[in-house]
């Protein structure tokens, strides 16, 4: 009986020191798990990055096309259909405000020639080189009329019609082929009267 008493502490001890190592990693347990599982910077679920979408009414450059023989709009020195297929070009010009455009212009310049095709918004100027006829977006012809220029503002499309020469004015011989750059000048007035040009070249394919 004396052992027994003796003994009964004991083991009261015993079992005292076993719950508080158990209490104790139960309760490090969360924090152990919490550090084993770290959630990186590039694991976590933030919208995917997005690229900002290009405004094409920033650019700065002319889109000038060569889309080939296809129309017949007009001839060398009349906005009236010849006959003859016609060159055709196509151009979108990016304006950033709204302006008025005042002429066009397209020279080819090779092997010693020197060819110009125009259109002048002001009907009351005269025009060096041959005509050139301009449709708006809709396909509608734009002829000459005042002098104020014809309105745009934002991204706008024209096409372009040139005729080819053959022995125009006693001399001017020409003919679209393969390989042929084209130089192309847009003059333009901005709504707070500044004169600017957009210049820009394709190559015929």
């Amino acid at each position: 009986m004396k052992y027994f008493k003796l003994f009964v502490p004991i083991i009261v001890v015993f079992l005292l020191m076993g719950c508080s190592k158990v209490n104790s990693k139960s309760a490090a347990a969360p924090s152990t798990q919490t550090k084993a599982s770290p959630v990186s910077q590039s694991q976590t679920t933030a919208p995917p990055s997005q690229t900002a979408a290009i405004d094409p009414s920033q650019s700065t450059a002319v889109a000038f096309q060569w889309l080939g023989l296809d129309k017949d709009q007009l001839s060398p020195n009349e906005l009236k259909p010849d006959g003859k297929q016609d060159g055709h070009f196509h151009i979108t010009i990016p304006f950033s405000q709204p302006s008025a455009v005042k002429s066009i212009w397209i020279r080819y310049s090779e092997f010693g020639k020197s060819l110009k095709w125009g259109w002048i918004y002001n009907i009351n100027l005269p025009q060096a080189g041959y005509k050139m006829a301009v449709f708006d977006s809709q396909g509608k012809l734009i002829p000459p009329q005042a002098d104020n220029g014809y309105s745009v503002n934002g991204l706008t499309d024209f096409d372009l019609y040139l005729s080819e020469l053959n022995g125009e004015n006693g001399q001017d011989t020409f003919k679209f082929e393969k390989g042929q750059t084209f130089n192309l000048e847009i003059d333009y007035v901005t709504q707070d009267n500044q004169e600017k040009e957009f210049d820009s070249s394709v190559q015929t394919t």
